[in-house]
Parts: C-alpha cells; structure tokens; sequence
C-alpha cells in the first residue's frame, strides 16, 4: 500500500535502511527536533520537504525518523519530547548548510539540532533564538546507532 501512494506521489522506492555496521558516520546526520511533534506531522512537516530539498541538490536522502516519547499528558494522549529524522548524505558541509536553511524556512523550533561527525569528533550544530551556532562538541549519540 505504501509503495502505491510513494508512486502517486511521484517518490521513488523506500530507502533501505543500511545496517548499522554499514552507516558512514562521517556521511550521516541526525536532525534533532524538540516538542511534541507527532509522527505524520513530523513526515508532512519535516521529512518530506528535507526529503525533497535533499534529492532536489543531489545531496542525500532521509533513511529514518522516529520519535522519543515523553510523560503523557493527563488525559493519558501521548506526548512526544523531541523527534529525530535520519539522513544520509553524499556530502556532509553541503548538505549540513542545506538541512540549516530548509530547517528555517520550515518554521523548526528553536533547540532543534543537526548531530554529525567530523574527523573523529562527535559534533552538532543547535538553532537558538533565529541563528545556527555550528560545531558544539556533543555526548549525545544516536538513539540507535551509537555516534
């Protein structure tokens, strides 16, 4: 069925996602979204349109996205804390300035963080107040992947 409406919608084939021991980590980004974005809205929002941003510069492809889940709120609905959207990049600079500007025009709330690796280095750059701040060492490592 998800195949028919990629179709129609004129995307390609799924991405396979890579084993984990396949995974680039100098050729992979991890977007970082604080608040409670659940997961279509995250897709419509976010996803897509990077997906799309991505393709269009020949630059990479979302491989993944998921959500890490909060408290829920009192009246037992679910609450996410932040999302995160995997990408997988041909070239990491190129792609890292694109994911920042696509980021802004698609309204992404400040806290919101690109997780990368440069040289060995675990690195993110963060969106505070309207402005990127590029490079901050970071602990952090993927939820699944471990870098």
């Amino acid at each position: 069925m998800f195949g028919a409406i990629r179709r129609l919608l004129g995307f390609g084939p799924p991405v396979r996602s890579k084993r984990r021991s396949e995974r680039d980590p100098h050729l992979f980004i991890y977007v970082k979204i604080p608040g409670d974005i659940q997961p279509i809205a995250r897709g419509e929002r976010f996803e897509d349109p990077l997906e799309a941003a991505l393709r269009a510069a020949a630059l990479g492809e979302v491989s993944g996205g998921g959500s890490q889940m909060d408290d829920p709120y009192p009246d037992g609905s679910p609450r996410v804390e932040f999302c995160g959207i995997d990408v997988e990049v041909v070239d990491r600079d190129q792609a890292r300035r694109l994911l920042r500007q696509k980021l802004i025009e698609l309204g992404a709330p400040s806290g919101t963080e690109l997780h990368y690796t440069q040289e060995g280095s675990m690195l993110l750059d963060r969106f505070i107040n309207g402005l990127w701040i590029e490079a901050v060492p970071r602990t952090a490592t993927h939820p699944g992947l471990g870098f």
